[in-house]
Order: C-alpha cells, then sequence, then structure tokens
C-alpha cells in the first residue's frame, strides 16, 4: 500500500462526537454525516476531520468526531468537544475515489493487511484520522487521507 510518514506537531479540534460499533460503523459513520449536515451543524463544523478514538476491543466501541481545527472557531454551541491531537508520528495513506467506498476500502486494506504486515512500524496511540480535502466527495478523482499513529518498532 501506498503510505508516507510524517511528523506533526500537536494540534487542537473541535467537533461533535458520537459513539459507534465496529461491526456497524461502515454504515452508520456515513449516516452521523448526514444527520450532521441535515440539522445545521455543517455551519459550524465542516468535517476536515473524521477522528476515531477510545477503541474499546472488548465492546468493540469507539468514539467518532466529525471536527475542524480549532483555531478562528471562536464561541460554538455547548454540543461541540475539543480534542488535542498530540504531537506523534503518521502513516498517511492517501486516497483518490468517491466517498465512502474508497475511504472504507483503504481502512480495511490497512488493519487486515498494512498493519498485521508492517516490520517497520506499530501503532502508537488508540487513535486514526480521516483527513478531507475541498471537494466532490462522489467524484472518482476525490482525495483524503487515513492517518494512524505509529513509532518504529
Amino acid at each position: 500500500m501506498e503510505y508516507k510518514i510524517i511528523e506533526k506537531e500537536a494540534f487542537k479540534v473541535v467537533g461533535i462526537v458520537r459513539e459507534f460499533n465496529g461491526d456497524t460503523s461502515y454504515a452508520q459513520i456515513p449516516k452521523f454525516w448526514q444527520s450532521h449536515f441535515e440539522s445545521g451543524n455543517g455551519q459550524f463544523i465542516n468535517g476536515m476531520f473524521g477522528i476515531c478514538y477510545g477503541h474499546d476491543s472488548n465492546s468493540n466501541l469507539f468514539n467518532y468526531m466529525i471536527a475542524d481545527c480549532d483555531e478562528g472557531k471562536g464561541e460554538l454551541p455547548d454540543r461541540f468537544t475539543t480534542m488535542e491531537i498530540p504531537a506523534k508520528t503518521w502513516a498517511v495513506f492517501p486516497i483518490k475515489g468517491a466517498l465512502p467506498d474508497a475511504l472504507q476500502d483503504t481502512n480495511t486494506k490497512i488493519w487486515s493487511e498494512w498493519l498485521p504486515n508492517c516490520r517497520e512500524y506499530e501503532l502508537d496511540g488508540n487513535m486514526n484520522i480521516e483527513m478531507y480535502s475541498c471537494g466532490d466527495m462522489d467524484s472518482a478523482d476525490y482525495y483524503s487521507e487515513i492517518w494512524l499513529p505509529v513509532k518504529k518498532i
């Protein structure tokens, strides 16, 4: 799989969080995005990031945040949460294709193929980040990324 390793300083995000079950998340997270925009929350949070964190392997539950960088957001309604993304080394996987299929296909390959077979890096945290660019998310040329926190083995 194509990927690059980058170092990122810590940064703050703000967004709205919901808990998901890993078994149904591929169907439920796109519905969360849809309801986010239908409810008017898109006027506050555009959704530059989708952040998965806090996965509990016993229950298969995790939190998912639709988020933007915190800078310049000012006062937001109480339903939004702020979180700091720590400084980390990230494996960044580029994705080209319409959402959600291209992103979900890449995510499945990362967890089922890349990570189990990677001999240079291992996970360094209980988080992964989806980064979304501007553009037509239904386009075959749409660009997004998945970031995984890693450390050298």
